[in-house]
């Protein structure tokens, strides 16, 4: 028999609701049937006391980007703060996506490998640093060429950049259509309303970030209600881009770069978001640039408030980091707490779907089935190991 971790007492956030107290078992690699706590002898197991605690499914990042020599130190710090799994949306330079693909460590990561930019948009102006004019995409036979190119590396997924000025739109509905032909997900950079439109347009399934020109109308959000589209609207980033003195000093000499950034248009897009129904996942753009760097792990928290702040309550936003983001990136084995499957947990104190805050309050976290250390992430005495 697989090793034995008891977990007693808890409240449990299962993906979609709260019940208990009650006890969780994970066995070896996997969430256990409760049955095996009845006859289980206590000198073979590890109990954990969660009097007082909530037991949540792993959580998500869905908007990160993994980067420079520490790779390895920013996915152990993502699980020490609860997030085991992780979406990269830009892997920079090339070469970097299959040595990350091939690491082992407590957060799974995913990725898009390179994404589809123009080569004289701002993103494209930006990665000339990093890459060459052969990586960008200039028409549609290219746009063909580099979605089977990221399928032949086994990306996850199709990351395209959406914004205006850009691709034309020929070439991202040329992008969709590709990816939708070798049954790949798109996840488009759209931080613009007018983005928000071309990515619409082109059928993209998932559009991140959220616009601060322009609220999204009930236009919009009923088509992304038609079409079945999914939000990421990394609020995170959205703040800290609206409240940059750099960024408001470059836009004065620079207008280009646009003055609109009004963070309550965010939160108002992401209000008519939910209103509407569309779902919406959690995501931060966690990263180490030094420009708008995002704290690996710890920024989920800060932006799991950010969306109640915008009008998700507790237990919606506890689900766009769990359950609702599992079933968007197609990962059936987690993402909720239930016998079978993976065991990524995160023990916290406190009532999370009541006070989102409590995410903060990191007793101990489980990726399959492995405890990871929280030392840097842990507050408090956290719930006592019997």
């Amino acid at each position: 028999m697989s090793k034995l971790t008891i977990i007693k007492h808890a409240r449990v956030f299962d993906g979609e609701t709260v019940t208990g107290p009650k006890t969780v078992v994970i066995e070896g690699s996997h969430i256990g049937d409760d049955e095996l706590a009845d006859n289980a002898d206590p000198s073979s197991v590890i109990i954990v006391d969660g009097t007082g605690c909530t037991l949540l499914p792993g959580l998500f990042d869905c908007h990160v980007h993994i980067g420079g020599g520490d790779s390895a130190a920013q996915l152990a710090s993502c699980a020490s703060f609860g997030v085991t799994t992780v979406c990269d949306m830009a892997c920079i330079p090339p070469g970097k996506f299959a040595k990350l693909r091939a690491a082992k460590g407590p957060t799974t990561w995913l990725s898009a490998s390179l994404p589809a930019y123009e080569e004289n948009s701002r993103h494209g102006k930006l990665l000339r640093f990093a890459l060459t004019p052969d990586h960008a995409v200039h028409n549609t036979d290219e746009a063909a060429k580099f979605v089977q190119d990221r399928v032949d590396e086994g990306v996850d997924y199709v990351k395209i950049i959406a914004d205006a000025p850009g691709h034309d739109q020929a070439v991202l509905d040329r992008i969709q259509v590709e990816a939708r032909k070798h049954g790949k997900m798109t996840v488009a950079h759209t931080a613009q309303y007018e983005a928000f439109g071309r990515g619409l347009h082109a059928g993209f399934d998932i559009l991140t970030h959220v616009p601060m020109d322009n609220v999204l109308d009930d236009d919009v959000v009923g088509k992304m209600v038609r079409q079945k589209t999914v939000a990421v609207p990394t609020l995170m980033m959205m703040e800290a881009m609206a409240n940059s003195w750099i960024l408001w000093g470059i836009s004065w000499v620079l207008p280009s770069i646009g003055r609109a950034r009004n963070f309550q248009v965010a939160l108002d897009s992401v209000t008519a978001m939910r209103d509407a129904g569309v779902p919406v996942l959690a995501g931060t753009d966690m990263n180490n640039s030094g420009i708008f760097t995002m704290a690996a792990g710890q920024s989920l928290h800060h932006e799991l408030e950010l969306l109640v702040r915008a009008g998700l309550s507790p237990v919606e936003a506890l689900r766009a980091a769990t359950s609702l983001a599992a079933r968007h990136f197609h990962l059936p084995d987690r993402g909720r707490v239930a016998p079978g499957l993976r065991a990524d947990l995160v023990l916290v104190e406190g009532e999370p779907d009541r006070d989102i805050a409590a995410t903060r309050k990191i007793s101990r976290v489980w990726s399959g089935g492995e405890e990871v250390p929280t030392s840097a992430a842990r507050q408090g005495f956290g719930c006592a190991v019997m």
